[in-house]
C-alpha cells in the first residue's frame, strides 16, 4: 500500500492471511533455515522475483549465510506476500507478486533446494491477489484488491484454492449496501469453528477507499456483510484496516489498522460487531505476530516493536516495546513455529534488513539475536543492501515475507 506522497514513501508490504494462536515456547532444535520473499526491483520497477534461503540453524557455524536463491520470475514487479507460516498440512506455501498480479506455489519439501512447483490459478472477475490464509483442509484462502472494473467502485474479491493454486470457489467484495464503495480486499482471517472469513479493506497506493471490514461465509464464499470502522468525529485511527488474526475462542478476530487503531470483532456467528478497544502511539502498524496470549506489532514509521498482551482482546496491554535504528522500518513479523523466535523485514522505506530476535514468553519483550549478522558488521541484521547471489543478482534487494522452515 502506497501512502499519500505527502505523507510517505512507497509502502511495499505485507497481510494478512490468518496467523491465529500459537504456543511459542522455546525449543532445543529451531527451524533449520529461513525463506525470504525478495526482489531486485524496486516498488514497481521490474526485476528478479526469489526465494532467498538462509541458515537459520544457531548452531551452524554458517548462521546468517546465504544458503540458496531460487529465482522465481525473471520479469517480478512486486514480490510481496507469502503465507506467515510453512503449512503443517502440506509441503509448499502461496507467494505473490503483487504488480506482476501473478502468485506462485512455492515447493519446500527439501529445504535447502525450494522449487517452483507452479501458478496460482486465475480468478475470473477479480486481480492483485494479495494475502493468504491457510485452511484445516490445507486450501489457501486469497484475498483480491480489484474486480474486473465493471462494478462501480470495482470492489476486490475472496478466494479459495487447492493447495496445488487450482481454484476452488470465489465470491466478490460487492455490496449492494454500499453503492460504488471502493473496497480494496486486503487482510484475510479464517474462523473455522463458525463457518466464517473476515477480510479488510486497504490500498496498495494513495487512493481514497473505504474503512470497512467484511465477513462471509467461510463454506461458499458468501459476502454476508459489511461493517464500517467506526471513528469518533475527527479521529483517523479507523483509517486503513490492515491485518486480522483470529483469537483463541475461534469466534472472534482482532483488528488493527496502518493508523494504530485496535479493534475487535466479535458476533461473527450472528450479529457481527466492530468495537474499537486500543490504539499503539505511532504510525504504520503492520503484519503483526501472535504466540499465545502475545502479540507482537511492528510499527514502520514509530521505528520499533510494541508486545500487546491481548488475553483479554476487549482490553489490550501493552507489556513491552523495543526501539529501532531510523534506518529500519519494521513491517513484517513472522515466528518460528518450532520455537520462540520471530524474523522481521523493512517495508521499503530504509536500508532492506533481515533481523531474527527472540519473544520472552513471560514479558513479552523482544531480544536481538546478536549471531545473526553480517561478518564484520557492528549490528545484528543481515543487510540487503549490496547482495551478490549465485543467481546473477547484485545490489540492493527488496525483501518482503520472511518465513521459517525446519
Amino acid at each position: 500500500m502506497r501512502k499519500p506522497a505527502a505523507l510517505l514513501s512507497l509502502l511495499a508490504i505485507i497481510v494478512v492471511a490468518s496467523a491465529g494462536f500459537r504456543c511459542s515456547g522455546g525449543s532445543a532444535d529451531p527451524s533449520r533455515y529461513l525463506y525470504v520473499w525478495a526482489s531486485s526491483g524496486h516498488h514497481d520497477q521490474p526485476g528478479v522475483g526469489m526465494v532467498a534461503v538462509f541458515d537459520a540453524d544457531p548452531a551452524s557455524s554458517k548462521y546468517g549465510s546465504l544458503v540458496n536463491v531460487l529465482t522465481v520470475d525473471s520479469a517480478a514487479s512486486m514480490p510481496h506476500h507469502t503465507e506467515f507460516s510453512p503449512p503443517a498440512n502440506a509441503t509448499s506455501f502461496f507467494a505473490n507478486d503483487f504488480g506482476a498480479d501473478r502468485s506462485w506455489v512455492i515447493d519446500f519439501s527439501t529445504p535447502d533446494k525450494p522449487r517452483v512447483a507452479g501458478r496460482v490459478g486465475k480468478v475470473p472477475g477479480a486481480r492483485k491477489m494479495h494475502s493468504f490464509a491457510r485452511l484445516p483442509n490445507g486450501n489457501v484462502l486469497a484475498t483480491l484488491q480489484f474486480g474486473d472494473g465493471k462494478a462501480a467502485g470495482d470492489p476486490g474479491a475472496l478466494a479459495e484454492f487447492d493447495r496445488d493454486g487450482k481454484l476452488v470457489r470465489s465470491g466478490s467484495s460487492v455490496d449492494a449496501a454500499f453503492p460504488e464503495a471502493k473496497i480494496r480486499t486486503y487482510g484475510v482471517t479464517a474462523l473455522p469453528k463458525i463457518d466464517r472469513v473476515v477480510t479488510t479493506s486497504s490500498p496498495m497506493d494513495d487512493e481514497a477507499t473505504e474503512h470497512v471490514v467484511q465477513v462471509w461465509r467461510l463454506s461458499n464464499l458468501e459476502l454476508l456483510k459489511t461493517l464500517v470502522v467506526p471513528a469518533p468525529p475527527g479521529d483517523t485511527l479507523n483509517r486503513y484496516p490492515f491485518e486480522l488474526r483470529t483469537m483463541a475462542d475461534g469466534k472472534s478476530a482482532f483488528l488493527n489498522s496502518y493508523f494504530c487503531g485496535l479493534y475487535s470483532i466479535t458476533g461473527l456467528d450472528a450479529s457481527p460487531k466492530i468495537e474499537r478497544v486500543g490504539k499503539i502511539d505511532g504510525f504504520g502498524c503492520s503484519v503483526p505476530y501472535v504466540s499465545g496470549n502475545l502479540m507482537v506489532m511492528p510499527i514502520a514509521y514509530g521505528h520499533k516493536f510494541v508486545t500487546l498482551d491481548i488475553s483479554d482482546p476487549a482490553k489490550p496491554v501493552e507489556r513491552a516495546s523495543l526501539a529501532v535504528d531510523t534506518t529500519f522500518f519494521p513491517h513484517w513479523v513472522s515466528g518460528d513455529p518450532a520455537g520462540n523466535r520471530i524474523v522481521s523485514t523493512d517495508q521499503g522505506d530504509g536500508i532492506p534488513r533481515i533481523m531474527i530476535g527472540t519473544l520472552d514468553q513471560a514479558t513479552g519483550k523482544i531480544t536481538w539475536d546478536e549471531k545473526f549478522r553480517d561478518a564484520g558488521s557492528d549490528k545484528p541484521g543481515v543487510s540487503l543492501e549490496n547482495v551478490s547471489w549465485p543467481n546473477g543478482v547484485k545490489g540492493k534487494v527488496m525483501a518482503h515475507g520472511a518465513l521459517f522452515i525446519k
